[in-house]
């Protein structure tokens, strides 16, 4: 494993989701203050929507990067991969552009809402245009730079349009300017990150542009596809079911708890960005120990993520969203029980990271696919059942059903075909992250009597609570996991290393 780029691309990444997620706070409220939770909700609606057009590209990114993991560096293979690539994506930017035409002129009638149709229809026209960028030049481009175990790059460049397109909206709100001018300058600001990424690749990775397409390397995509239909419909059920059966007002609720959730699942992806490289080269160089080796500690590691910041998020989540809507009469935000549920869905979410990566790198998609289709299924079904009589309570009990499902899925797919390990690894492990959460949750039920009132007693609670965690998490593993511990600094180590590590 290349351990320095992929401290490098775990690092980018995790600043870029740092950034992001405040970003993320920062907007949202002042959307939310200015305009209204109609807006806010509206917004996060459109978005939604507009990623339906991605069953397009699907199969694709995961396609090109298995492709590129077995080229082993051939620079006249991996520019023809790119090539059918890029030709692939000019065609679905085109259907976009119809679809936004499409989708402006019918959503203004799906939703229940009391602005004009001209005036939904252009922010549909207008949060589309930072779509259609990603989709005309930054997949093929992303594919390139994950595989090349060089995510940093573009990682350092959507740190910079992240900034910029928060900073132009923040003075275009000040001004007092319209929602739709807000959304246009954030997607101007969005528009240049794959710009300048397709720019730097041409010049740095002297990838060959006048080249004849291979499509056949891309013959994995359709199996790629089945697990991207499936994602979407799994990711997309809450909004799009709460979206035509409740009100966009529920949708604003759904979307300020999702900042926190959202955020949550981008940081667990900060290991599937920065590692599928790494991981899928061992795999095509065929060291398998190395291979067994590495991903052992990476998922000791991941459930110390999960048991850490999960703890924290199920005492910090309310407090969260009771200071951040202060002032927000308009509609209910302290739902507890949603939250719990929530908090319990997004933990089993990101404990298949390893396992995902595991499955991504050695590029078993066909062999998974039924799992995803089925977690979809299950989604789909239950939420459909259960959002008119119980809201956004009853599409997320579809989400945890379907995430524990999937979850165990990758689990037993991985252990019986691609690690040697036992299942019974991951029952203990479990089992030791519940005990984890117990001992976390008398301490914090023993040493937090106070009520946070301002976000200054939220972050010194965050920040107490974040530390008790992790030392409760540590010790405990230095009591039951100690070999996986010591590998970890070790690791560690090797990656902070100033020597030269292959």
């Amino acid at each position: 494993m290349k351990s320095k780029k992929a401290l490098y691309n775990i690092l980018s990444q995790f600043t870029y989701e740092i950034i992001s997620f405040v970003c993320g706070l920062i907007l949202p409220r002042l959307i939310l203050s200015t305009f209204g939770s109609e807006y806010n909700g509206m917004v996060s609606s459109i978005t939604q929507f507009l990623q339906y057009i991605s069953i397009l590209t699907l199969g694709i990114s995961g396609a090109t990067r298995v492709a590129i993991y077995s080229a082993k560096g051939d620079i006249e293979k991996i520019s023809k991969i790119l090539k059918s690539t890029e030709k692939y994506m000019r065609k679905v930017s085109l259907v976009l552009v119809f679809y936004g035409i499409i989708l402006a002129i019918v959503y203004p009638f799906i939703i229940n809402s009391i602005y004009s149709w001209i005036n939904v229809a252009s922010l549909v026209i207008i949060i589309g245009i930072g779509t259609f960028a990603e989709y005309f030049f930054g997949v093929a481009n992303n594919a390139f730079i994950s595989a090349n175990q060089s995510k940093y790059v573009y990682n350092v460049i959507l740190i910079f349009t992240k900034i910029t397109s928060t900073v132009v909206s923040i003075i275009l709100i000040k001004y007092g300017f319209s929602i739709q001018i807000v959304k246009l300058g954030a997607a101007v600001c969005f528009a240049t990150g794959p710009i300048l990424l397709n720019y730097i690749i041409v010049k740095k990775y002297k990838i060959i542009k006048k080249i004849d397409a291979d499509n056949i390397v891309l013959e994995q995509r359709k199996d790629v596809m089945a697990h991207s239909i499936a994602n979407i419909v799994h990711d997309n059920t809450d909004v799009f079911l709460l979206s035509l059966f409740k009100n966009v007002k529920v949708v604003s609720i759904y979307s300020i708890y999702n900042l926190v959730f959202s955020s949550l699942k981008k940081l667990s992806n900060v290991f599937t960005n920065g590692l599928e490289g790494a991981f899928g080269d061992l795999w095509a160089r065929g060291k398998i120990e190395s291979y067994e080796k590495n991903f052992k500690i990476f998922e000791y590691l991941n459930f110390v993520f999960v048991i850490v910041i999960f703890s924290c998020t199920t005492f910090l989540i309310l407090p969260f969203v009771r200071l951040y809507t202060f002032g927000v009469n308009d509609v209910n935000y302290i739902i507890p029980f949603y939250a719990f549920l929530s908090v319990f869905a997004c933990a089993f979410f990101c404990l298949r990271t390893p396992y995902l990566i595991a499955v991504q790198s050695a590029g078993k998609y066909k062999e998974t696919r039924n799992g995803a289709i089925f977690e979809a299924t299950i989604n789909f079904l239950i939420s459909i059942i259960l959002v008119k009589p119980l809201g956004l309570i009853g599409v997320t009990i579809g989400t945890l059903f379907a995430n524990v499902f999937r979850t165990l899925q990758y689990e037993i797919y991985v252990s019986k075909n691609l690690v040697e390990r036992s299942n019974y690894d991951f029952v203990k492990q479990v089992i030791w992250a519940i005990s984890c959460f117990i001992i976390i949750f008398a301490l914090q039920k023993y040493l937090f009597t106070f009520n946070i009132i301002n976000w200054y007693m939220w972050l010194i609670k965050a920040i107490c609570l974040f530390f008790i965690s992790l030392v409760v998490t540590i010790s405990l593993s230095f009591i039951f996991y100690k070999e996986k511990l010591l590998a970890s600094f070790q690791l560690l180590k090797k990656m902070t290393s100033r020597k030269k590590t292959s």
